[in-house]
């Protein structure tokens, strides 16, 4: 704790140096950069890098969300996970047990599948696992949120989608920076810095950028202990751009990030009467754990990106990283019993994940423009060693309490310790090439050529209160699968004139394959060996400007196929493996938990995008998506309702009358428990105040339309969210002033709930719930000086 004070009080002292300086930079220079800031929906050109090269937006046959980094400061966008806002059909929830999942065009990956992501997430055009992403968010240049297979171009195969991360580069010529902070209600408070300095000037620059911010963590509170939510979070970052010659440019980029994070269950429901209130809705932010579980983050993500152009005709580009980060909840610290079933006691639990990941990229392209044929190829190389341990307590059962009423503390638990070693390389060689016709058609094909194998291990020890009492492993195994597979494109552009274009492709998508691990499922082997991913994705869309490029209208169609889709259905019942098959679950063997599976599925939907300039001053714009994600005649794991109650078994309901030890039904129904209709609009308007200042007022709407999850259990309403921005730029040179309230009208929705929460076998009375976040209002002063 004393080393991230330390660091606090370092980057707190940095930012105070830096304010210095701007104030005097201010004083120099006759600073318009503030009016970059005003940057809005409009329908400037906007340039990509989704094919790996630079090029407009609107030239490109891809459907990609490009964000700009002072479209996330203008909407106060701190958290990666808050970029969803912006691009209608992405989404990031928290699903209880399931983890942080991440959906797009209707199609979830989690990381309880154990399979590779189905949406890749790139920082400076290195994969970054989840965890890494998941965190604040600070001088980024751009964020692109691609969607349909992405293989054949960029790293790893990713079957639904891609993001990538751009951070700012250091300027070559110009002195410059930023200093942004932020304080709302929560309260929640995010100071950042960033500075540029060219040495060199043409030649060699840096640039320094680094983040403070505290938040509530989900606003939770237990009344009774004071026990309460939050998160501290301290991030540096140092990047370095140095051309020593016309043609050859390196860019590279250290970030360093650590927090700390008191972590609290929000639940709802009656309770048991002595262990906490009646909580009637989760909204109300109250826990009943009895003490927060601590836990520290630490990651670093460094890259290098290097091009060197051959003459006029080709470059050769090296794309390096590495990745590392460390989850830690120590084996006597936290709280697993979030239900509160045993008073005066907080069950301790390890969980400790640490995982490290090294990638290396080397490519070939064409290069300069009006080219007949323009060519791609490379090779990749990715080497990823996660290890997770997690110490599952009252897994086993508990002794010392079950016996009195209520149940008090301490007590004896039994657990069991879990091991879970995990290597993965993945090597490819792929080349893609493009035909410019006279005709104005552009026909473009692509292939990888993917060689994936991953080894895992799961070694399971039986614990009481956390340390071994078993000198050997029950349970030690190991597997080991190797992959050779092909990943392709295909794609026909028409264009019809200098501002509109067609087009139709065709995208070959693979995914290594799921495990079920950290729970002893039965011995059934679609369970045990799952089979790798395979898909097929068609997309017809349209892309145009008109009335003299004011008005934007793109537009989409698209259906995915998948074989053996890797999914995961939560809360199912089941009897271990160590039941004897004639006795399916006898002396209340029956457990529950998230069983991975695969089956056949079919996404079909649409996206559209529309925006205007109505005036010089008043821009508006909006997004929808729609896909409708369904299994085809899948096999799915589920609980069943075996004693005619008409609700679904409890674990002991289901161990006293099961015959088989997991229930499948065939299932054409919803894949995830994403909505099917997504849209956001966003609008700005201006006005001068001054000679160099402006008023504004920006409206970001964001609907989420109403769902189901998986197993049909639970139904969530449309999710309606309003966020105002009013402020004032320039007022004084390089400054910018906004006062906003996210969540405008305060609109609360449950978009989570889980299962009955049981401690070993004692009930609780509650379940886990999420809830969209109350209403935040808050002060931003952003201050910019210089250049770059």
């Amino acid at each position: 704790m004393m080393k991230f004070q330390a660091s606090k009080i370092a980057v707190t002292l940095s930012g105070a140096a830096l304010w210095a300086l701007a104030t005097a930079a201010a004083a120099q220079t006759d600073n318009t950069s503030g009016t970059a800031g005003a940057e809005g929906p409009g329908v400037s050109d906007i340039v990509v890098t989704a094919t790996r090269r630079s090029e407009n937006v609107q030239d490109i046959p891809v459907t990609v969300t490009a964000i700009s980094g002072a479209q996330l400061e203008n909407l106060q966008i701190k958290q990666f996970s808050d970029i969803q806002i912006l691009s209608p059909g992405l989404s990031f929830e928290n699903r209880g047990a399931q983890g942080n999942v991440t959906s797009m065009r209707g199609i979830s990956s989690t990381v309880t599948t154990s399979a590779p992501a189905a949406v890749v997430i790139y920082f400076n055009e290195v994969p970054v696992n989840d965890f890494v992403a998941f965190q604040s968010i600070y001088d980024v240049g751009q964020i692109e949120v691609l969607r349909g297979p992405q293989g054949t171009l960029r790293g790893v195969a990713a079957p639904v989608g891609s993001i990538t991360i751009g951070t700012r580069r250091p300027d070559l010529n110009e002195i410059g920076g930023t200093v942004i902070g932020t304080v709302t209600d929560q309260p929640n408070y995010n100071g950042q810095f960033a500075v540029n300095f060219p040495i060199v000037n043409d030649k060699l620059a840096v640039r320094f950028a680094g983040l403070m911010d505290q938040n509530t963590n989900g606003y939770l509170k237990n009344k009774r202990t004071g026990a309460e939510s939050r998160i501290d979070t301290m991030s540096m970052r140092a990047s370095l751009l140095f051309k020593p010659i016309e043609t050859l440019s390196i860019f590279a980029s250290y970030q360093y990030l650590h927090n700390e994070s008191d972590t609290l269950e929000r639940v709802e429901g009656p309770g048991l009467g002595y262990n906490g209130p009646v909580i009637s809705s989760g909204r109300k932010d109250i826990a009943v754990q009895e003490r927060a579980t601590p836990r520290e983050f630490t990651s670093h993500v460094a890259s290098v990106n290097a091009r060197l152009e051959l003459g006029d005709e080709a470059a050769i580009n090296y794309v390096g990283g590495y990745t590392q980060f460390k989850s830690l909840t120590r084996l006597q610290e936290g709280d697993t019993d979030v239900g509160n079933a045993v008073l005066n006691y907080s069950a301790p639990q390890l969980f400790s994940v640490d995982t490290h990941s090294w990638s290396h990229e080397l490519r070939v392209d064409s290069s300069g423009p009006g080219r007949f044929l323009d060519y791609a190829f490379g090779v990749f190389y990715q080497k990823g060693s996660p290890d997770q341990v997690t110490n599952v307590g009252a897994n086993g059962g508990a002794i010392g309490y079950a016996s009195l009423n209520p149940p008090t503390g301490p007590a004896t638990l039994l657990g069991n310790d879990i091991l879970l070693p995990e290597t993965r390389v993945e090597k490819s060689a792929f080349a893609s090439a493009t035909i410019h016709l006279p005709t104005r058609t552009d026909i473009t094909v692509g292939a990888r050529r993917l060689q994936f194998k991953r080894d895992q291990g799961f070694i399971l020890t039986q614990t009481t209160n956390g340390i071994p009492n078993t000198p050997t492993p029950l349970l030690n195994e190991s597997s080991s699968r190797k992959f050779n597979e092909w990943v392709f494109d295909a794609r026909v552009v028409q264009h019809l004139d200098d501002d509109k274009m067609v087009y139709f492709s065709y995208g070959r998508g693979f995914r290594g394959p799921g495990a079920n691990r950290a729970v002893p499922i039965p011995l059934i082997a679609a369970l045990q060996t799952l089979p790798a991913e395979k898909s097929n994705a068609y997309e017809v869309g349209f892309k145009g400007d008109f009335f003299d490029r004011r008005v934007r209208f793109n537009f989409d169609v698209f259906q995915q196929d998948f074989k053996g889709f890797n999914a995961v259905a939560g809360d199912v019942p089941y009897c271990p493996f160590y039941a004897p098959p004639q006795v399916i679950c006898q002396f209340g063997l029956a457990q529950s938990g998230q069983i991975v599976f695969g089956g056949d599925a079919r996404v079909r939907g649409f996206e559209a995008e529309l925006s205007a300039n109505i005036s010089d001053r008043w821009m508006l714009s909006g997004n929808v998506s729609y896909a409708n994600a369904k299994f085809k005649n899948a096999l799915v794991p589920y609980r069943p309702d075996l004693n005619g109650d008409g609700i679904p078994d409890t674990n002991a309901e289901f161990g006293a009358g099961a015959t088989e030890s997991i229930y499948f039904a065939r299932s054409n129904g919803p894949i995830s428990d994403v909505p099917k209709w997504n849209f956001t609009v966003q609008s700005e308007y201006n006005h001068p105040i001054g000679n160099e200042a402006q008023a504004y007022v920006r409206g970001l709407f964001t609907y989420k339309g109403k769902r189901a999850d998986v197993s049909g259990a639970n139904s969530y309403a449309a999710e309606p969210i309003m966020n105002l921005y009013v402020g004032v730029r320039e007022w004084i040179p390089g400054l910018d002033i906004t006062v906003f309230a996210r969540n405008l009208f305060d609109t609360r929705k449950r978009t989570f709930l889980g299962a009955p929460i049981n401690f070993g076998e004692l009930p609780t009375g509650y379940s886990s719930v999420n809830y969209t976040a109350p209403r935040e209002v808050g002060l931003t002063a952003r201050f910019a000086f210089g250049g770059g």
